[in-house]
């Protein structure tokens, strides 16, 4: 009977033993997870701000007769729509201020849904993944692989480190 025992106990160890090792290589995937799914929404929108630039009397249109944005003149709405798409693409793909440049494309995503009545079932469940993505960066943040995070670790050295350097500052400044 305690051979049993035994025998169970080594194999719950190594099976403990490769659980661990198992969710510390997926950890490990997660700042990459992050990254390629902030590029990928960062390209959706990023096109869709091209493309109204790059037709801009066509997106004025599409506002004036097609889109119902509300409260928004349809010119503002054109603008702002366009702003919030490329500015805040080009915030999330590089994670600066990421959590911020989330919130505005999942801000405009409902109301992009929302506003175009023709939007066919299959777009409408897009538009609903898109959404959380974005609020999972909106809650998450935008990962290890951001400005973001390398502004963090810059300002945490920086104040571990400055304390130190203050303090022989004061002193060389005393002599």
């Amino acid at each position: 009977m305690t051979k049993a025992v035994g025998l169970l106990k080594r194999v719950a160890s190594v099976a403990t033993f490769g659980y661990r090792r198992l969710v510390y290589g997926l950890e490990l995937l997660i700042p990459v997870f992050d990254l390629s799914v902030r590029l990928y929404l960062a390209q959706i929108f990023w096109t869709g701000g091209m493309v109204k630039l790059s037709s801009w009397i066509s997106t004025v249109m599409l506002f004036t007769m097609v889109y119902d944005v509300p409260l928004l003149p349809p010119e503002i709405a054109a603008y702002l729509a366009t702003a919030i798409e490329l500015g805040g693409s080009f915030l999330l793909a590089i994670g600066l201020g990421g959590r911020w440049a989330a919130l505005l494309l999942f801000g405009l995503n409902i109301i992009a849904s929302t506003s175009y009545g023709q939007l066919s079932e299959a777009a409408l469940q897009e538009a609903f993944y898109w959404g959380i993505l974005f609020l999972y960066f909106v809650l998450h943040g935008p990962g290890l692989i951001s400005l973001d995070a390398l502004l963090r670790y810059l300002y945490r050295r920086r104040q571990a480190t400055g304390g130190a350097e203050e303090g022989v500052s004061v002193e060389a400044a005393r002599y």
